[in-house]
C-alpha cells in the first residue's frame, strides 16, 4: 500500500482541523486528496503474464474555480483548472516500478455550483515520470515502456457532495494512459483503470466582480489546410528513428456556441512501413514510395476553450500499406490559436484505442465563415 491507514486518517484528520473555522462561501479554489485503486488492463497476453498485483495511487489537485470572464466560463458551467500529480504503482514493483504523472486538468460539473450533490467529468494532461523502463542490459524484460517521461492522459467521471462548510467528500471511476507515443520501442503502454474515494477542501474568498463576458462563439464554418511531422521507432533492439511527414485538410461546422463538427483527411508518408513489410515478410513490391504513403479520414469533434480547443477523432485508414494493426486509426489532441486563423496542433495518432503509433506536431491555417 503506498500509504498505511493511520497515516491517511491522520492526514484526513489535519484538513478538516485546519478549516473547521472558515465559514461555507462561493470556492474560488480547491485542494483535492484522492486515494485510488484498480488494476492494470493487460491489452497484451505478455503484460497478463507479468501483472502481479492491483494497482494502488494517490493523487493530490489543485484547482481554481473560474470566474466567468470568458464566455466558455459559462458556457461550461464555471470549470475548475489546475494542476497535479499522480503517483501510483505499475502492476509489478521489481519489473515496471512506479508513475509520477504531472499535468494540467479541467473539472467540469453538470449542475448548479450551490448544489451539494453534484456530477462531472475531468479530463487530465501532461507527462508521467516512469521509475524503471526498458533497458537491454538492466530490463530486458519490462517491453511496455521505452523511455522514463512519456505522455500523461487521465479521464474520469465523478460524482461530489458537500458534507458541510467548506468540506468535500470525491468518488470517480477513471482510466490513466502513459506512453511516449512510439518515440522509441517498446512502447506497448499502460492502461490503468481505477476507481477512488476522496476529500476536497473548498477555499474562500471574496470575489472579484467581472463584466459581462463577450460571446465568443466559435465560427460559423471553417476551412483549414495544415501540415504536421513527427519520428517513431519499431524496433526495441536498433532503436532506428523514423521520419514521418504529411498535409491535412479540414471541414468544420458549428453544432453549438464552442463545439464544432467535422472531418479531416490527412495524407503522409511514413518511412517505417517498408520496413515493417519487411520484418513481417511482406515487401513483394520496388514501390517504396507507393509504400510508404498513408490515408486517414477522422471524423472531428472540438470543443473550444478560448484559444485552446481539444479534438476527439475516431478514424479509419484510406491507404495503408500495412493493415496488422487493423483499419481503425484514431487520434486525440489539442490546438492553441496563436493569432487569426493560425494555430499550432499536437495529437497521438493510435491504432484502435492502445496502440500508439505516433505523436505528430503541426500547423494548421484557417479560412473561417462567420455567421451572418
Amino acid at each position: 500500500m503506498l500509504l498505511s491507514c493511520r497515516y491517511r486518517h491522520s492526514l484526513f484528520f489535519a484538513l478538516l482541523f485546519l478549516s473547521c473555522t472558515c465559514s461555507a462561501q462561493l470556492a474560488t479554489s480547491s485542494l483535492d486528496i484522492k486515494l485510488r485503486s484498480g488494476f492494470i488492463i493487460p491489452h497484451h497476453g505478455y503484460m497478463a503474464y507479468f501483472i502481479t498485483e492491483n494497482v494502488q495511487a494517490i493523487q493530490v489537485n489543485y484547482g481554481i474555480k473560474t470566474n466567468g470572464s470568458k464566455f466558455w466560463h459559462t458556457a461550461y458551467n464555471f470549470p475548475t483548472v489546475g494542476l497535479g500529480v499522480h503517483y501510483s504503482g505499475l502492476g509489478n514493483d521489481t519489473l515496471y516500478g512506479s508513475l509520477t504523472g504531472l499535468y494540467f486538468f479541467i473539472d467540469r460539473e453538470f449542475l448548479h455550483h450551490d448544489k451539494r450533490f453534484n456530477v462531472g467529468h475531468s479530463l487530465s494532461v501532461g507527462i508521467g515520470i516512469a521509475s524503471k523502463w526498458h533497458d537491454r542490459q538492466a530490463n530486458r524484460e519490462n517491453m511496455v515502456l521505452g523511455t522514463p517521461v512519456n505522455v500523461f492522459l487521465q479521464y474520469d467521471l465523478a460524482a461530489s457532495y458537500i458534507v458541510f462548510s467548506n468540506h468535500k467528500l470525491l468518488v470517480s471511476i477513471g482510466v490513466a494512459h502513459a506512453s511516449n507515443g512510439s518515440v522509441r520501442e517498446p512502447n506497448l503502454g499502460f492502461n490503468i483503470c481505477t476507481i477512488s474515494g476522496g476529500y476536497s477542501y473548498l477555499f474562500s474568498t471574496k470575489e472579484k466582480k467581472t463584466s459581462e463576458p463577450k460571446d465568443d462563439k466559435t465560427p460559423y464554418a471553417t476551412w483549414s489546410f495544415g501540415v504536421f511531422g513527427s519520428v517513431k521507432a519499431i524496433n526495441a533492439f536498433s532503436q532506428k528513428q523514423y521520419g514521418i511527414f504529411g498535409f491535412t485538410a479540414e471541414k468544420l461546422c458549428r453544432i453549438a456556441p464552442l463545439a464544432m463538427l467535422g472531418v479531416e483527411l490527412s495524407a503522409y508518408t511514413d518511412s517505417s512501413i517498408p520496413d515493417i513489410l519487411i520484418k513481417y515478410n511482406m515487401n513483394r513490391s520496388n514501390q517504396v514510395c507507393y509504400q510508404k504513403l498513408a490515408v486517414t479520414l477522422n471524423p472531428n469533434y472540438l470543443m473550444g476553450f478560448g484559444k485552446l480547443s481539444l479534438a476527439f477523432q475516431p478514424g479509419v485508414y484510406l491507404k495503408n500499406s500495412y493493415y496488422g494493426f487493423g483499419a481503425i486509426s484514431n487520434k486525440l489532441g489539442i490546438r492553441y490559436n496563436v493569432r487569426r486563423g493560425v494555430a499550432i496542433s499536437a495529437a497521438i495518432k493510435a491504432h484502435w484505442l492502445a496502440q500508439a503509433d505516433f505523436i505528430e506536431v503541426g500547423l494548421k491555417y484557417s479560412f473561417n465563415r462567420n455567421e451572418k
